[in-house]
């Protein structure tokens, strides 16, 4: 039947951004491909590719294959290509595509042409109509041929010339057109399929890798992919591929990025002679070519980068600036302070700062293992300095092995770009070999293995080899030392030296036995991926030397900023906190035993208490004043607000929570996520005398944008009242590692009692009274010791010490608005 339709689809190979983006290779077919493959599925009299006379030829053949026709016309004059294609055919509406759009929305397309037709069939002239609000990259546009015809004259605006749609809705004045909210099932504004840029390309790669189909798509295919975290927690693995710092790195990172489809990032002046081999190798083990780049993903694709680099320059720092997370494995510099998660696997020695995690059973453990030892009988050796051996040991370890091990044959492994030195020449049980691949799993043949400190050594200790460090560097032989393994103490190799090492004791590392299941690095950065780095809550800026590090623990990161003072979060992999039904039942009882309304009596005793310092401020004077509770939850404050006779409003993110406010307690609340709200609209008031926010001001990572909305709807000479956890009591004192761990995963912010008055200060508040509360004897030290219960007297002093000096573990802060 026919339909007066045509679909078009718009391509050329000279973008400047992604150079032939439409030949490139997608899941294994060119990204024009898999457009035309999606347009086919919109109904249609014929089917066209409008590009230009350069790419005519490349593109033809694609087109032949997906049954489409082929048109060739002018490169930058757009416009006039596709008006000079409609003059040769006979047609009413058109489909517009673009070629660099492979997950369309042909639903959408079919959908959005019957509206298109509709519109002009029921009386209503429409020249022009899209539906706004789909995926960036997955719309068409919808025009009638004869008014895209008719716009070509008028118009010499070099923009009309250079797209299509533009000769229409920038002339409304003469078309109408149309801008159509898309239906809910096709709205998906916030997500980005199209590939303009390089950094779309690798988006693109991990949507067909979550699909692991050849399409067409569903809608519902398609957003599930773009949503998945595959997509959209992107990893980029930074190893060292720098002459000197052995291959280690390098197969860390292309293992773990084989496995969990990750990007390995690998400059050009990359100088590690063996990197070509070893990224060839895990290529036939399945890795795929896009996974490996030689540049980095902008802002559009934002990624966690995972640094494996050895040390970190400041040149490598500016190069990987742009992230979502800076996350660093075994990281030996001196700008670990930049990082935000520090991840150490090979115990190291000595470090002068904390990690987040250290883990070595992330090291990948062999298979298989030795039966039993080699005591005195050595029939196989093996020397292996890594893959490129930089402090030259090879030869003088393999020579002075076989000297000693006469009767075993040794097996030395150098570089594939290195030959053997004439030295070995005549050393008739000394053979010499280019790197194996998988070598972990073939350590196991090997009675000796004589290495260095590093992944090697573990290895082979995991494999139940007699183990041999060789002190390639001072620090190596540190190491060796503190994590007792036998090692050749001469800066010289001899065979006298490796017979000292041999009758070590250590000779078969102390904890090799140890039965500790190995735990897959690939999986855990999965977690660290959905994390987020946050820039201090007040001052909202990221300061070109990073604040100090003051806690790291498994899951987050906290700085102290250098500006302000504030103690906070500046990384956490937790994800984000949900504020249902739940939070204040299930999550609130795990934390205290009873759920929020069972505990609603004594939160509404301790509003009164707060409430008798407010009145105190006001001189005794609260009677109709307007209070405004900010996260009110349930409303116990507020009930008890009203009992002292305050008008009393509030508003909380939970929808539960604000209609039992409403409903159970009748007071005017609502749902809002402070402070985006407009109080005028909801209450008909714009300023309050009270503004409260009981335990939740730490609960923001934007706190500027906060406390300026607060200052803004608080009267002058207001009060505004809130309380948090303290980041000067007891538990922080006593224990400050786990004072950091044990904090929720949605406090933002650990204010201390001694910095809050500068902070508020800046938005027009003095602090006119503090109060130390959550005291807590049983968290004093004594305490624990004595095993002292509460009524003693031990219990009495602490108590009263507690208060005396203001050691709670919670503050209230009462403030008035100057």
């Amino acid at each position: 039947m026919k339909t007066n339709r045509v679909v078009i689809v718009q391509c050329r190979l000279s973008s400047t951004r992604l150079p032939q983006k439409a030949l490139k290779m997608l899941g294994g077919k060119p990204v024009l491909a898999w457009v035309l493959q999606s347009m086919r599925k919109v109904n249609a009299d014929r089917y066209f590719v409008a590009t230009d006379f350069d790419s005519y030829d490349s593109i033809k053949p694609i087109c032949e294959q997906n049954n489409f026709e082929c048109f060739k016309g002018d490169l930058n004059d757009v416009l006039k290509r596709f008006c000079d294609l409609l003059r040769t055919i006979d047609c009413k509406t058109v489909i517009r595509a673009t070629a660099d759009n492979p997950f369309l929305f042909y639903e959408a397309a079919e959908e959005s042409v019957k509206d298109f037709e509709y519109r002009n069939q029921s009386g209503m002239k429409c020249d022009y109509l899209t539906w706004t609000g789909l995926p960036h990259g997955s719309g068409v546009e919808i025009f009638n041929a004869d008014s895209l015809l008719k716009a070509e004259g008028p118009t010499s605006e070099p923009y009309d010339h250079e797209h299509v749609g533009p000769a229409l809705y920038n002339h409304k004045e003469t078309f109408k057109c149309e801008f159509i909210k898309a239906p809910n099932r096709f709205y998906f504004p916030k997500l980005r399929t199209t590939i303009d840029t390089p950094s779309d390309f690798l988006r693109a790669c991990q949507i067909v890798n979550s699909l692991k189909s050849q399409g067409p798509f569903s809608t519902e295919e398609i957003v599930h992919a773009a949503c998945s975290d595959l997509v959209k927690f992107p990893v980029v693995l930074v190893p060292s591929v720098t002459k000197g710092h052995g291959t280690g790195h390098l197969h860390r990172c292309l293992s773990a990025a084989s496995k969990n489809h990750y990007f390995v990032y690998i400059p050009h002046d990359k100088t590690l002679e063996e990197t070509d081999s070893l990224v060839n190798q895990y290529k036939a083990q399945g890795l795929q070519d896009f996974q490996i780049i030689d540049f980095l993903p902008d802002e559009t694709y934002c990624p966690v980068i995972v640094t494996d680099s050895f040390e970190l320059t400041q040149a490598q720092l500016e190069g990987i600036k742009t992230n979502r997370a800076l996350i660093s494995i075994d990281e030996g510099s001196d700008f670990t302070s930049y990082c935000d998660y520090l991840l150490d696997i090979i115990p190291s020695y000595n470090l002068d700062r904390e990690a987040n995690l250290i883990e070595s059973d992330f090291m990948e453990k062999p298979q298989n293992k030795r039966e039993g030892l080699a005591g005195n009988l050595v029939k196989k050796v093996l020397v292996s300095l890594g893959g490129e051996d930089p402090s030259g040991l090879t030869t003088s370890a393999a020579i002075s092995a076989a000297k000693y091990f006469s009767d075993a044959k040794i097996t030395a492994i150098i570089s594939g770009e290195k030959s053997a030195s004439p030295d070995t020449e005549g050393v008739n049980n000394l053979e010499i070999i280019k790197p194996v691949p998988n070598l972990k799993e073939q350590l196991f043949q090997y009675d000796l293995v004589i290495t260095h400190y590093g992944l090697t050594a573990f290895e082979a200790m995991s494999a139940g080899c007699a183990v041999i460090l060789l002190p390639t560097t001072r620090l190596h032989k540190n190491l060796a030392q503190k994590y007792n393994f036998a090692y050749v103490a001469d800066s010289k190799i001899s065979e006298k030296s490796i017979e000292d090492a041999w009758k070590s004791k250590n000779i078969y590392p102390k904890f090799q036995n140890t039965d500790i299941k190995e735990k897959n690095l690939g999986e855990f950065l999965k977690v660290l991926s959905r994390g987020e780095h946050y820039n201090c809550p007040v001052c909202q800026k990221a300061p070109a030397i990073p604040d100090k590090v003051i806690s790291r623990n498994i899951s987050r990161t906290y700085r102290r900023c250098q500006t302000c003072g504030m103690l906070y979060m500046s990384f956490s992999s937790d994800g984000q906190s949900d504020y249902s039904k739940s939070y204040f039942f299930e999550d609130y009882k795990k934390q205290y035993g009873k759920t929020y309304q069972e505990d609603f009596d004594s939160i509404k005793e301790q509003g009164k208490r707060r409430l008798s310092v407010i009145n105190m401020l006001f001189l005794g004077n609260l009677k109709e004043k307007n209070c405004f509770d900010i996260g009110c939850a349930y409303g116990p404050f507020m009930q008890a607000a009203s009992e002292h006779g305050l008008n009393t409003f509030g508003t909380d993110i939970s929808v539960d929570a604000v209609q039992y406010v409403q409903r159970e307690l009748k007071f005017p609340a609502t749902v809002s996520q402070f402070p985006q709200i407009e109080i005028a609209e909801e209450f008909g008031i714009s300023q309050f005398d009270i503004v409260t926010m009981w335990y939740v001001i730490e609960h923001f990572n934007n706190l500027d944008f906060v406390l300026k909305k607060v200052s803004e709807i608080t009267k002058k000479g207001g009060i505004f009242a809130f309380s948090t956890p303290s980041g000067e009591g007891v538990s922080i004192k006593t224990d400050s590692g786990a004072f950091f761990k044990n904090s929720p995963a949605d406090h933002f912010t650990i204010w201390e009692p001694s910095r809050a008055a500068k902070i508020l200060k800046k938005y027009g508040f003095e602090v006119v009274k503090v109060v130390s509360t959550g005291h807590h004897p049983e968290r004093f030290a004594k305490i624990k010791k004595s095993g002292a219960k509460p009524g003693s007297l031990l219990w009495r002093l602490t108590d009263f010490k507690s208060r005396k000096l203001k050691l709670g573990d919670t503050f209230e802060i009462y403030c008035r608005k100057k």
